[in-house]
């Protein structure tokens, strides 16, 4: 009998269905992995089939934080209806878009806006008074605010912190014999610049008469009050600074023949830096200054496509990097903001010039330019106060 013994190589046979099962595993592996990086290739070719720029006008108050949330925006390489988008940030005064826009942008330096950021009401109420089916369907709300402060010297502040001064009583506390007495034994004298070319003078003397009145400031309310607004600016330089940033480098250098000059807060902090040994004080009541509104144009020059980008730019606003874009820059978000008064418009701001007897009471009607403040020499201009046909371009990303 013969019996069967294992070859000298040993082991047993894998059997076949074993092998092509592996092969099978691999071969579909393989397929799964390729299909997955071509369908990503196409996504992302689907992601950006074409480009959009997003066109943005913006008033320059809104410029330092519009500008850098644009540029962190276009980092996030954003897409809208399968375009990608860039931000495009064009700097204009608002009193000159709200005219722009009305006629339609024709003949403007910069390319017509998707979405535009007035810094004041009253500008989009200037807009809005001609063709508010342009801004329908707005947030009614600001994105940010900034309110007019004090600045004065350190020392001063402290005291004037500690009076828990309201606007309303500016009159009786401000003023060559003001109820404030100064460390130095001075009193509390302030620096006006021409309210009609100085928004934050403006906006103080509008919170003055708002809290003396408590109602809505027209021309004939504030009339009623120019023996307070005259208080206010008793003792005053004979020849007042021509802008807050003179008054500010004035007080900074010293001997400036004045304790303090209302500034918008933002603005004083993109130009704390240059002014060392100065503070703000917070006033009291019913407060006026800058309100940041975001405004989707609706326009035929403004497409589909570009109403997508302009909506991700607003939404990107609102969330925590909108935020701090805004902080960073000086500006407050939320509702407890600071300022409660809107800007009431350049014949307020005409009448308060009367008030106080500045030089611009005497123009000739109808020369009156909306309340700005001239920006700071060889500095940024947070504030919104360059010539009006000033137009400055700002490409992100």
């Amino acid at each position: 009998m013969t019996s069967r013994h294992g070859s000298g190589t040993g082991g047993r046979r894998v059997a076949p269905w074993i092998i092509v099962t592996i092969i099978a595993a691999v071969v579909f592996a393989g397929a799964v992995t390729a299909f997955l990086v071509i369908t990503q290739d196409d996504e992302d070719q689907a992601a950006c089939s074409s480009q959009v720029v997003l066109q943005v006008v913006v008033a320059p108050a809104a410029a330092p934080s519009i500008e850098a949330a644009a540029a962190a925006f276009d980092a996030t390489a954003p897409v809208a209806r399968s375009a990608c988008v860039t931000t495009d940030v064009t700097t204009v005064p608002g009193p000159d878009a709200a005219t722009a826009l009305a006629g339609g942008w024709v003949g403007e330096p910069s390319q017509p806006p998707a979405l535009w950021f007035p810094d004041s009401a009253t500008d989009l109420a200037t807009l809005e008074s001609t063709d508010s089916a342009m801004t329908a369907g707005r947030n009614p709300d600001p994105m940010a605010t900034s309110p007019v402060v004090l600045a004065m010297g350190s020392a001063d502040a402290a005291a004037v912190s500690a009076a828990n001064l309201q606007w309303l009583d500016l009159p009786t506390a401000a003023g060559a014999t003001g109820t404030v007495t100064l460390p130095n034994g001075g009193r509390l004298i302030l620096a006006l610049p021409d309210p009609t070319t100085n928004r934050a003078t403006s906006d103080a003397l509008l919170s003055v008469v708002a809290g003396l009145t408590g109602a809505p400031v027209d021309p004939a309310a504030v009339a009623a009050n120019t023996g307070p607004l005259a208080a206010v600016a008793a003792g005053g330089p004979a020849i007042q600074p021509t802008t807050t940033f003179d008054a500010l480098d004035d007080l900074t250098s010293g001997g400036a023949g004045f304790a303090a000059v209302p500034v918008i807060a933002a603005d004083f902090a993109q130009v704390q830096g240059q002014h060392q040994g100065l503070a703000t004080v917070t006033v009291g009541g019913s407060t006026a200054g800058d309100q940041i509104f975001g405004v989707p144009i609706t326009a035929s020059w403004v497409d589909p496509t570009m109403n997508a980008a302009a909506s991700a730019f607003l939404a990107y606003l609102r969330g925590s990097a909108g935020t701090q874009a805004f902080t960073d820059h000086g500006l407050q978000v939320g509702a407890s903001s600071g300022v409660t008064l809107a800007d009431a418009g350049p014949a307020v701001a005409s009448a308060l010039a009367t008030a106080i007897g500045s030089p611009s009471a005497t123009a000739a009607p109808g020369t009156t330019t909306p309340a700005t403040t001239p920006a700071p020499p060889g500095g940024p201009d947070p504030s919104g106060g360059q010539p009006s046909a000033a137009v400055t371009t700002t490409p992100s990303g």
